[in-house]
């Protein structure tokens, strides 16, 4: 036995020690530390920080205003226009009263303001039209050229319709 202790330290002897002070010496506290600052990072952000609260959409104020009816406003001051269409040469006269839907309020003061421009207008646009384009029953292709040709010249809303209240050709 006394042999064998010997040998033990001889060889502890041989094995050269290995040193302490290497460049990763301090890599596990490092790693250790760095995990734990994350750590408390992470709880005081999420203490401090609240999560963000998910709001519905209210569905109810959506469906009252879609049962609520809302009358539409009507610009009624382009009465008896009297012209004579495009391709008759003065042989017959039109003799037509208007009346235009808009979308809002603001967009009256605008017409009433614009009315001489906005007669102008009309009156262009209908004179360029045809006997048989007056002469069709729903008058759908004149309704869309008078309604461009305002919208065109507005700025705060929109002609929406256009209605002809009378209209007699001769």
């Amino acid at each position: 036995m006394a042999e064998e202790e010997a040998e033990n330290q001889k060889e502890e002897q041989e094995l050269p020690k290995q040193d302490a002070k290497g460049p990763y010496r301090y890599l596990l506290l490092i790693i250790i530390i760095m995990l734990v600052e994350t750590a408390g990072a992470y709880v005081a952000l999420d203490w401090a920080i609240p999560a963000p609260e998910v709001v519905e959409e209210e569905q109810v104020l959506e469906d009252v205003e879609e049962d609520v009816f809302v009358p539409p406003i009507f610009y009624g001051d382009m009465a008896e226009m009297v012209f004579s269409p495009l391709d008759t040469r003065g042989g017959k006269l039109v003799s037509l009263t208007m009346v235009l839907e808009v979308d809002r309020l603001v967009v009256l003061d605008e017409m009433a303001l614009k009315h001489s421009i906005l007669w102008d207008l009309a009156l262009r646009t209908l004179e360029g039209q045809s006997v048989e384009d007056l002469r069709e029953p729903d008058k759908e292709s004149i309704r869309e050229s008078v309604k461009n040709a305002i919208n065109e010249e507005l700025r705060n809303g929109a002609v929406t319709g256009v209605y002809f209240t009378e209209f007699i050709m001769q």
